[in-house]
């Protein structure tokens, strides 16, 4: 996987170095930096939510509320920007990024007098690279016109339960590596021209995650208890919206 995101990242700086001769001047191979932000992100998870619904029908006589379903996780993304680049009339950057999304829910569930506490964590983690096209509108003011991305995906899904016996925890980790992508639009406000700007950007990002399996070897995740089905357990993904703090360097 390492040999991967090698071989991707030198096509992108192959790519965005022959696209326009740059012109010169201070910072005139570009700039360098960090990033940090909030993303959001939305996706369909029907052999999970399979899963809660079996939740909710096998303690139907035993809850107030259902449990709720998963669809929509936020969390943070940090990268760098390798470089971002300046031509005549438009600016192209090459990135590099982490990302950890997080969603729960819980129940409590009254088979007796004293309650019992579910609790479900979703926690997915994304490594990726990518590259964006966009040009200047004024002074401060930037539009993305493209932000691609591929990505590689992981996801972890926890069941905790509370009683009176104690905590008793379950994991399940996905069984093969994932690679999603992500297209979009975006925007750049300069708050220090060239070295302070806020970053945003919508795009569909293209998520899956097939089976979990228990890191204890018991087995694979069944989202249907009457039928054994293991179907995926994302099956797509869908709205993405990111909002960073960029700090650059020139180089």
């Amino acid at each position: 996987m390492t040999k991967l995101f090698h071989k991707i990242i030198f096509l992108v700086l192959i790519f965005t170095y022959q696209i326009l001769p740059q012109s010169f001047g201070f910072g005139c191979l570009g700039f360098v930096g960090g990033f940090g932000g909030f993303s959001y992100q939305q996706y369909n998870a029907d052999g999970l939510n399979r899963y809660v619904a079996n939740f909710n029908s096998s303690y139907s006589e035993y809850i107030d509320n259902d449990m709720s379903e998963f669809g929509k996780a936020t969390g943070y993304r940090v990268g760098v920007n390798v470089f971002r680049a300046k031509f005549s009339g438009i600016f192209v950057t090459a990135k590099g990024f982490y990302q950890q999304l997080l969603e729960d829910h819980s129940a409590r569930v009254y088979q007796t007098a004293i309650g019992i506490d579910y609790e479900y964590d979703l926690k997915i983690k994304s490594w990726g690279v990518g590259a964006d096209i966009g040009i200047p509108v004024t002074d401060f003011f930037s539009w993305k016109i493209l932000d691609g991305s591929i990505i590689v995906n992981s996801a972890r899904f926890t069941e905790t339960i509370n009683s009176s016996q104690g905590t008793s925890v379950k994991k399940y980790d996905n069984d093969e590596t994932e690679i999603g992508y992500s297209i979009g639009t975006g925007f750049i406000f300069e708050i220090i021209k060239d070295y302070i700007s806020l970053e945003g950007a919508a795009s569909y990002s293209q998520l899956t995650i097939d089976k979990m399996k228990a890191d204890d070897g018991s087995g694979y995740l069944e989202f249907n208890a009457q039928t054994g089905s293991t179907d995926k357990f994302i099956n797509s993904g869908g709205f993405n919206a990111v909002i960073q703090l960029n700090v650059g360097f020139p180089l």
